[in-house]
């Protein structure tokens, strides 16, 4: 019988991976459920212990933590390092596969991040990562420098592909053609392929990449004979490709008996898809679900498989964790990528933010409510976290993927900081916190014009004055259709319901 569970509850956020290595421990950080939440099943129930179990995981897009910013969220590294250690306690062998699609983007935030996954990963016992297109948009010369293998390169071998090739040179060795380890006395091997979409979009026709992928099919018939000369007792096919292509391969190669694939919705079926006697399989997105494939040789039929949900109610976060992921903020730190022309771009407006104190000067009855709100403390929880997270909280200053909602002067939907936007508390402190030109707009042209009336109602342009109060002016409708929800989405807000959220913001005073 086939058995899945995926359970729905409330999330903490909190941790995820760095770049350090850090020990074995497995001590785990208190995590406290959220009190209208009932007790999720149990996991993996009535499951006997296998003679090897299998992580597979795939398409992270960048989600090192619990997606999104709601307790009701799921996901993070730490949690399923938790799930890891538990296992590893009852004695279970346990190995990870990971699908590839671990980013969302590929700037110089993302490079870090990238290492800080794969960390993260290798801490958790990940034995391949399939290169997809979230990895080969990455610089070749990065993946060559992290998964060359050789002394000190702890992720040596990780990456691998069966029809992608990098510098038109096969013999490099990165990414490798496959992988076969032992797990429990039993052999596993993997590979994986690149399908057609994805061969479009990082090696286009006629486009230099120093990336080349041939076609899936040729490149696994010419690399199956030396992956199943080596007698592996279970394979495995990451396809990172669409879910017709998987099937399609799964029929082609009745050798793999697990094909890992994409193309699936975020939150996927639970139940494998059969093709011949292989199972074809979906992990989901974002990290909020990790499958676990038990191998029992001797049964029919060998596997079991269960999507677990990896919530806060039956998954503490793993300390482990809090090592890389305080490294990977201090390499953002470092970095100082606020700064970073790769991210810097003007405002439409071509204006300049002037902060809410200088709003409040004429708007005092609007500004003593923001004052009041938690978009005025927004930028505190970077600092401390949410209630409950305080001792274990790595703080979040420096990180553009966290202050692009925290604070006033960044595009949140594409991570970017407008030139005047925030930089840093010791030179825009004032712009600290969701303020009121997150909404209205930069003001700086407004403020200017408001002053200089006040002081002489001559010298000012009447239009000009009229067009900055006309320009900073918003309604409801507008407000609900285009601004809230650049934060307030369904991952970082899923409660969000604009009428409520709205009474608790508005402030429809002229003063």
């Amino acid at each position: 019988m086939i058995r899945h569970q995926v359970h729905c509850a409330a999330v903490i956020l909190l941790l995820l991976s760095g770049c350090g290595g850090c020990s074995r421990s497995t001590t785990t950080a208190p995590v406290a459920p959220a009190a209208t939440v009932s007790p999720p099943n149990p996991y993996l129930e009535g499951w006997e212990k296998p003679a090897a179990a299998l992580f597979l995981s795939g398409e992270q897009f960048g989600y090192l933590e619990p997606c999104g910013c709601s307790l009701t969220q799921s996901g993070g590294l730490a949690r399923r390092a938790s799930l890891e250690a538990m296992l590893r306690e009852k004695g279970w062998p346990l190995a990870g596969l990971d699908l590839g699609g671990t980013l969302k983007r590929a700037r110089r935030q993302d490079q870090v991040k990238f290492e800080a996954i794969l960390s993260g990963l290798k801490e958790i016992g990940y034995q391949a990562v399939g290169a997809g297109t979230a990895e080969l948009h990455l610089p070749p010369g990065d993946l060559l420098r992290l998964f060359s293998e050789g002394d000190g390169i702890p992720l040596g071998g990780l990456l691998v592909s069966a029809n992608v090739t990098l510098f038109d040179t096969p013999d490099l060795g990165v990414p490798q053609r496959f992988r076969v380890f032992e797990l429990g006395g039993k052999k596993i091997g993997v590979t994986s392929v690149l399908g057609r979409k994805g061969a479009e979009e990082v090696a286009p026709d006629g486009v230099q990449t120093n990336i080349k992928v041939t076609d899936p099919i040729a490149a696994l018939d010419a690399v199956l004979p030396t992956l199943t000369a080596e007698k592996p007792d279970l394979l495995v096919l990451l396809a990172h490709g669409s879910t017709d292509e998987a099937k399609a391969w799964a029929q082609h190669f009745p050798q793999f008996q697990v094909v890992l694939t994409t193309g699936g919705p975020e939150d996927p079926s639970e139940k494998p898809t059969v093709v011949g006697e292989t199972w074809v399989l979906e992990a989901g997105h974002k990290g909020k679900h990790i499958g676990v494939l038990g191998f029992y040789p001797d049964a029919k039929p060998p596997l079991k498989w269960e999507l677990i949900q990896l919530d806060n109610v039956r998954f503490q976060n793993d300390l482990r964790m809090d090592v890389l992921m305080s490294n990977y903020q201090q390499q953002l730190k470092d970095l100082d990528l606020a700064r970073s022309d790769e991210i810097l771009v003007p405002h439409p407006s071509g204006d300049k933010f002037a902060g809410a104190k200088v709003c409040g000067e004429c708007h005092t009855k609007a500004y003593a409510k923001w004052e009041k709100s938690k978009h005025a403390h927004a930028f505190e929880t970077l600092v401390k976290g949410r209630k409950g997270q305080e001792a274990t909280w790595v703080s979040r200053i420096y990180d553009p993927d966290c202050l692009c909602c925290h604070v006033t002067g960044w595009d949140p939907e594409n991570v970017v900081r407008f030139e005047s936007g925030y930089l840093d508390q010791a030179s825009t402190a004032h712009l600290a916190g969701q303020q009121c030109e997150n909404c209205h707009g930069p003001g700086q042209k407004h403020t200017d014009l408001e002053r200089a009336f006040k002081k002489d109602l001559k010298s000012v342009d009447r239009d000009m004055l009229n067009a900055a109060r006309a320009a900073a002016k918003l309604n409801s409708a507008t407000v609900e259709a285009k601004v809230c929800k650049n934060c307030h989405d369904y991952e970082n807000s899923p409660k969000f319901e604009f009428k409520k959220y709205w009474g608790e913001i508005h402030h429809p005073w002229k003063d």
